[in-house]
């Protein structure tokens, strides 16, 4: 009879063990049906990870003094145990090395589990410096296991009634603003491997700095997008009623405060912020506003009206705590979170959309840029092209203006010297035709010029013949000289040339220095034009390669602008693709949440068929008793996970 009485307890504790093997069996093939973006958010469905709860937020808003509370530790021993678990680590700072998972000890000794086995310590400072040298472990790479390190705290340290306390795996993870790289990657490597199979979050952050709520804050991943999967978070605010605002709108309200006051004002205050949430997000009862610790209580004790108000609102919050906590920290939560899939492929949608907006209109910028800088630089060449063209047409010029430049030199004064031959004999008219001759080699030399075909070629280059008047008048003084000294120390103005060969001799050099003047005056002229034709024959080379240069530069720019626009288009087109694609994935995923419902159903009936068999085929009536007991337990979980 015994052995009957072992096996069929053997068999009853094994159907205990596998009342909910049929849905770990539907969740499995769920998740595994879904797109990464999605399964990312659920828990893991291998059905070996105990159901815990994660705490996670900055450092110094009450984390761990939180956990101490949920667990029921007396009020005055927690400061005691605050900082011994700090290690000795300076305030300001985190005082979480690793995850760390807190229990209460079975006696009054600490105990420290860091892989190999618990270690036991006897006082205070000796756990404080192990918690240190852990730390030290930590920050020097040394920690050999990712499992989370168990601190058993001492029991005579709990409240007497400790049977209220947590029944439920609770997780301290480190706080999200590391102090160096080495910290930042382990903290990231615990939320990567706690996060995701936490079956609960607990946000942590100050009622006075909501920014933790913010997603761009939330920088880990299974965290940052808490609002996809909403079910699976609780926000927990510490500092909640310490402010004088908060204290002061405590004190304004009618009748007896409740937490329902609270936790709209909370909400006020999250709108206040600019942070949206969600409609599921947004919904009071995931939120949780706390206070606690000495300077809260002592507070209390200065203020009995205050306290009186207060504290039942604050212990009533607590509670409710309490209260979610152990209804949501197990596998039927687990299950039926997933049930409300179609909310986070919703988001994961919605986000997507947004995003992929936002790059689209980014790089429907960046092609509008593109498209511009391309007419521009295309304009910009072909004009450089045309200066280019035009510098070398002028350069073709070069052999025909050499020749008009040529002929400038030649000052044609046949009929200036004629004039002299018509002169009376007399100095006076000699001195007369110098004059005038004077006037009209200025006037000429300055109408010395090529055609306007040449002179077209010089463009603003052209000499200004006017600045070499003073070199004409020196040419025309030094030509004259020695005929205006000599006439100049005759005793008579009149010539006789009956009687002296003077006048001839005078007109003669007169017509000679005419002639001279021309001569040089030509000289001067087409060594001026000649110095400019140089000087234009170097801005046109200099027009035409630098244009040429601009021309090929803004060449380049144009193409590799035209590649920017073919690349940006098909970022475009990629981005499209993509958000077609994602939407059909997640489309998927939302009919997905009641397909899980019929796996549930399916391995539900699978599993029941399957005992009622077992059942009918029993013939020891001990087994058949543990078999019924087991169906009685199988539809009490299924009505956990799918009520009716």
């Amino acid at each position: 009879m015994s052995a009957v009485v072992d096996r069929g307890g053997a068999h009853s504790s094994g159907l205990y063990a596998d009342r909910l093997g049929w849905a770990h069996r539907a969740y499995q093939r769920f998740i595994n049906a879904l797109s990464p973006e999605v399964r990312e958010h659920l828990v893991g469905g291998d059905g070996v990870h105990e159901p815990y709860v994660a705490v996670y937020g900055k450092t110094q808003v009450g984390k761990t003094t939180l956990l101490l509370e949920l667990m029921e530790v007396r009020e005055s021993a927690q400061a005691g145990i605050s900082a011994v678990l700090r290690g000795r680590r300076e305030y300001g700072k985190s005082a979480t090395a690793t995850a760390m998972e807190y229990r209460r000890s079975p006696d009054n000794d600490w105990h420290l589990d860091v892989g190999a086995g618990p270690v036991v310590y006897a006082d205070d400072n000796a756990m404080c410096d192990a918690l240190g040298a852990l730390r030290q472990a930590m920050s020097e790479r040394k920690l050999l296991s990712d499992d989370p390190v168990v601190v058993s705290i001492p029991s005579d340290r709990f409240q007497r009634s400790a049977d209220a306390g947590l029944n439920v795996r609770m997780l301290d993870l480190p706080g999200d603003n590391p102090t160096d790289e080495v910290e930042r990657v382990h903290v990231a490597r615990m939320a990567e491997r706690y996060v995701p199979h936490a079956d609960l979050i607990l946000l942590v952050g100050r009622a006075d700095d909501l920014s933790f709520l913010d997603p761009a804050a939330l920088a880990l991943p299974g965290i940052k997008d808490w609002q996809y999967v909403p079910n699976r978070f609780r926000i927990v605010t510490t500092y909640s009623f310490t402010p004088q605002s908060v204290q002061q709108y405590a004190r304004q309200l009618d009748g007896a405060p409740d937490p329902a006051r609270f936790r709209e004002r909370l909400l006020g205050q999250v709108d206040t912020f600019g942070l949206p949430l969600a409609p599921e997000a947004r919904e009071p009862h995931r939120f949780y506003p706390l206070e606690f610790g000495q300077s809260w209580q002592a507070m209390l004790d200065v203020d009995l009206d205050f306290a009186a108000r207060l504290a039942p609102v604050v212990a009533q919050v607590r509670a409710e705590l309490h209260a979610d906590i152990r209804a949501s920290a197990n596998e039927a939560s687990r299950f039926r979170n997933a049930c409300d899939i179609h909310i986070v492929a919703r988001r994961q949608q919605e986000a997507g959309v947004q995003q992929a907006q936002a790059t689209m209109e980014l790089l429907g910028r960046e092609l509008a840029q593109a498209e511009a800088g391309h007419r521009v630089s295309v304009k910009g060449a072909q004009g450089a092209a045309k200066r280019a063209a035009a510098a070398r047409a002028r350069l073709a010029e070069r052999a025909h203006v050499e020749a008009v430049i040529a002929q400038v030199a030649k000052i044609d004064v046949d009929e200036q010297a004629g004039l002299v031959d018509r002169l009376g004999t007399n100095t006076t008219y000699l001195y007369g035709r110098m004059s005038q001759f004077e006037d009209w080699l200025r006037k000429a030399f300055l109408a010395r010029e090529p055609d306007d075909h040449a002179l077209a070629f010089f463009g603003q280059s052209a000499p200004d013949m006017q600045g070499q008047v003073i070199a004409l008048n020196r040419i025309v003084e030094d030509e004259f000289s020695s005929l205006r000294s000599r006439m100049n120390g005759y005793w008579r103005d009149e010539y006789y040339p009956s009687m002296s060969s003077s006048f001839a001799d005078d007109t003669s050099e007169l017509r000679a220095a005419i002639r001279a003047c021309a001569e040089k005056a030509g000289k001067l002229a087409h060594k001026d034009w000649t110095r400019q034709f140089k000087v234009r024959l170097a801005q046109l080379e200099t027009e035409a390669n630098t244009a040429d240069a601009e021309r090929a530069a803004l060449d380049q720019v144009a193409k590799s602008l035209l590649e920017q626009q073919q690349s940006l288009m098909n970022q475009l087109d990629r981005t499209r693709s993509e958000l077609d694609a994602r939407s059909a994935r997640l489309k998927q995923d939302g009919a997905l949440a009641q397909r899980f419902r019929i796996m549930l159903d399916q391995e539900y009936l699978a599993e029941m068929r399957s005992r009622r068999a077992a059942l009918a085929a029993s013939r020891s009536p001990l087994n058949s008793l543990s078999i019924l007991l087991s169906i009685a337990l199988l539809q009490e979980e299924r009505l956990k996970i799918k009520p009716t």
